[in-house]
């Protein structure tokens, strides 16, 4: 049980019936995120905890890599958060179906498109 010391609010492990990861970051050089991507991350992790039905976090996993470019170096961070539900929220739902439902996004390359004419 999870004693909350600003509130008498009191949250019980085993009324925990999903659990939701976020990562926030990356730790990986080929797929650093930008900005825009950093913020939309948050978005997520700030609606998980303000929306009904409201998580918790349960726990935080803390990851690092140091880059060495020239003679700089580049430390990257990556913190991911399990936040537990009481139920899965409906929200989130229907963002994975909307996911599911999208079309993927190709982007063409005009020159492979002239080769595979010109064979």
């Amino acid at each position: 049980m999870i004693t909350s010391q600003s509130h008498s609010e009191t949250f019980d492990l085993t009324n925990v019936s999903f659990v939701h990861r976020i990562v926030v970051g990356s730790v990986d050089p080929q797929s650093i995120p930008s900005d825009a991507q950093k913020a939309e991350q948050m978005e997520m992790l700030n609606r998980c905890l303000s929306e009904s039905p409201k998580g918790k976090i349960l726990g935080m996993e803390r990851s690092f890599s140091i880059l060495r470019i020239g003679e700089h170096q580049v430390v990257l961070e990556q913190v991911a958060y399990h936040l537990g539900f009481v139920r899965k929220p409906y929200w989130l739902i229907e963002e994975e179906n909307a996911k599911k439902r999208a079309k993927p996004q190709f982007d063409i390359d005009p020159d492979k498109v002239n080769d595979i004419i010109d064979m």
